[in-house]
């Protein structure tokens, strides 16, 4: 069902058709991976960042909101890195005298070969070159 003159609602993706929209099962299946891709290509940025510099969540979340990343809210970043946690992807080390628990993440083994993957997957055929022009 679309909502007040088809407007979305909060979370919906820009491509993917309003939430509930009524469609042929084809739109609603691309609705759905558009939002998949867009959560994969999230979590592969932000372990990217976190390759980069060993980092607490909310300094990720902090960087990508001054960069105007509107998917860097607590809501979706701090889940995120719990996801990677558990998954292999980074490893979170408590922070000493921290009042609130935090934790300092660094990217593990298997996360680096994930985005070693992933870099030849993007970087060779057809979404090679996709990428390449989408950037210049």
């Amino acid at each position: 069902m679309f909502h007040a003159k088809g407007a979305r609602r909060k979370g919906d993706f820009p491509c993917a058709p309003p939430s509930g929209a009524k469609g042929t099962a084809a739109m609603k299946m691309t609705g759905n991976a558009g939002r998949m891709m867009m959560r994969k290509m999230g979590m592969l940025f932000v372990l990217w960042l976190v390759k980069k510099k060993q980092m607490k969540a909310y300094d990720a979340m902090r960087m990508m909101r001054d960069d105007g990343i509107p998917f860097a809210t607590a809501n979706r970043i701090y889940p995120l890195f719990a996801h990677m946690e558990k998954g292999g992807l980074v490893k979170g080390k408590k922070i000493p005298r921290d009042k609130r628990g935090a934790k300092e993440y660094s990217i593990t083994d298997k996360g680096e070969a994930l985005l070693r993957e992933c870099r030849k997957r993007f970087c060779g055929g057809l979404m090679g070159e996709y990428l390449r022009d989408m950037v210049k």
